[in-house]
Formats: structure tokens, C-alpha cells, sequence
């Protein structure tokens, strides 16, 4: 971690992988306990999941409201044709 740039240490600090790992040592050096990182891990996971749930619903929400259409429109050269 030290020798990262200090913008990648920054990431480093919430990014989803770093907290599964920390919970994933928890469990296997120190016996699952939650003081000895654990919490933190399944906290900092939950925020995570919370976090992208609003933001991919508030995105949603927004290109809905806009008008904008999710799905490919078919042209008539690209409908097939019966043989």
C-alpha cells in the first residue's frame, strides 16, 4: 500500500475487494472475530451495497424520466424475413 500513488490509496480504503479480504484474514488468522477486522468488513461491504443499489436505481430512474428507451428499436432492414 505504501507504494501506491495517493490516488489509489485513496480507492484502496473503500473499494469492495479490500473489505472482503480483511474479512476473509479475519476468519482464517483470527478466528472470525469481529474486533479483529471483521465487523469492519461486513460494515463497509453493506455501505458498498447500499451505495451502488441507490445509484443504479437513482440512474435508472433518471434515463426513465428523460424518455430515453432502454431497448434496441428494430429497423426494417434488421426484422427478419420468412424464407
Amino acid at each position: 500500500m505504501q507504494a501506491l500513488p495517493s490516488f489509489y490509496r485513496f480507492l484502496a480504503e473503500f473499494e469492495p475487494f479490500r473489505q472482503v479480504l480483511d474479512g476473509v484474514r479475519s476468519i482464517l488468522y483470527f478466528g472470525a472475530r469481529l474486533d479483529a477486522g471483521l465487523a469492519r468488513a461486513w460494515t463497509m461491504t453493506g455501505v458498498g451495497l447500499a451505495l451502488s443499489l441507490l445509484l443504479g436505481l437513482g440512474l435508472t430512474r433518471l434515463y426513465d424520466r428523460r424518455g430515453l428507451h432502454r431497448t434496441a428499436q428494430l429497423t426494417p432492414a434488421a426484422l427478419p424475413t420468412a424464407a
